[in-house]
């Protein structure tokens, strides 16, 4: 497999400013470059740049995929728009998920590495992923918990540590949370554990207009200014944010082990494993009581079956049959009556022995043990 890797930025907060895209060219002169996007993707050579680098002078969001197995997710978040006293306590353990502050941003740094290969096309999409920048910003910190459940797959976390508070709706995560378990190749069953311990998501909506409403109105003037200081801000998400930093959420709900979470995750897996292995018999049961009965109704018109495989050969119509001539050696197999198959299928190879294209389909197929379902 040749080596491959893709680098992708974007800009959300403010686009790049002319001087800043001509620095960038500067460091890539294929990359494909836009005042919201920086892209490029390498067979040889690499980015001759650190990308934490890049985020904190130029981004908001990165994603890195290379093909001998390493995924790496970075989101940059202004201080000001996040809650970062909430956010600390599921980042800072080990590599895989790291919280720092540049100037007036935190950056999130998330990776994921094994050693199988990949195809090219694996590789994630910025734009599926982007969403999870703004739910935090929001006060949804699962993003955050998933985070941490990446340092504990990790194993960058001891049995005895005891999880961070538990966010409501790990059983019901959006869809840039769900790209983001896919792309970070987060265990699922150590996601299901842990939301063993999620309360549902509620509505706060009623809740959340009684706050508005009860806010001071130096309160509201404050938070009218600064929407007219800052013209591109999203006031909703501000505010449901600070809302939601006033209610105590699950931190008060009881905390499970890093260990107790393992264990969990292997029921879990335990449990779906033997699941799926029923609904494979099921469906394989099912799929052969369907064979049987269409080998049954071909039985009744065999004469039929073995004049329209000729026409079939005949018209270098091989596939189809091919298709036949296994359902036909299937039902000789079944009643005992192979070698009168053997036999008619010897006659007619004599009588077609120029259908070359058909017979190498039949060895094929019938080497292979092929059949059709």
């Amino acid at each position: 497999m040749s080596e491959y890797q893709c680098y992708e930025f974007v800009a959300v907060d403010r686009p790049l400013t002319a001087k800043q895209m001509d620095e960038l060219r500067a460091i890539s002169t294929r990359a494909e470059i836009s005042p919201t996007r920086f892209w490029n993707e390498y067979e040889w050579g690499d980015l001759k740049a650190d990308p934490a680098k890049l985020m904190e002078r130029y981004f908001d969001a990165h994603v890195y995929f290379a093909n001998w197995g390493t995924h790496r997710l970075m989101l940059r978040l202004a201080k000001a728009r996040v809650n970062v006293k909430a956010l600390k306590p599921y980042f800072g353990v080990g590599h895989a998920a790291r919280l720092t502050t540049v100037g007036e941003h935190v950056l999130l740094d998330l990776g994921s590495d094994t050693e199988e290969p990949e195809d090219d096309e694996q590789h994630g999409s910025l734009a599926a992923l982007c969403p999870l920048r703004a739910e935090l910003m929001r006060g949804d910190l699962r993003p955050a918990y998933l985070a941490w459940l990446l340092a504990v797959e990790g194993a960058h976390v001891d049995d005895d540590v005891e999880e961070p508070a538990v966010p409501a709706g790990l059983a019901e995560l959006t869809g840039a949370q769900e790209t983001m378990v896919d792309f970070l190749r987060i265990d699922v069953d150590l996601v299901a554990a842990a939301a063993g311990g999620s309360a549902a998501v509620t509505d706060d909506g009623a809740p959340f207009r009684r706050w508005l409403a009860a806010l001071s109105d130096k309160q509201k003037t404050a938070w009218l200014r600064r929407a007219a200081e800052e013209p591109d801000l999203a006031l909703g998400g501000e505010l449901l944010r600070a809302f939601r930093a006033t209610t105590k959420g699950d931190r008060d709900s009881p905390r499970r082990t890093v260990g107790e979470l393992r264990a969990l995750a292997a029921a879990q897996r335990d449990a779906r494993e033997r699941a799926e292995l029923a609904r494979a018999n099921k469906a394989r049961a099912a799929a052969d009581a369907a064979r049987q009965r269409r080998l049954t109704a071909l039985g009744r018109h065999i004469e039929v079956a073995w004049t329209k495989l000729e026409k079939l050969v005949e018209t270098s119509r091989y596939d189809e049959a091919t298709t036949l001539a296994v359902d036909l050696r299937d039902l000789a197999t079944r009643d005992d009556a192979a070698e009168d198959f053997a036999s008619r299928f010897e006659a007619m190879r004599r009588r077609r022995v120029r259908r070359r294209g058909f017979f190498d389909r039949w060895k094929w197929a019938n080497d292979h043990g092929a059949r059709t379902q």
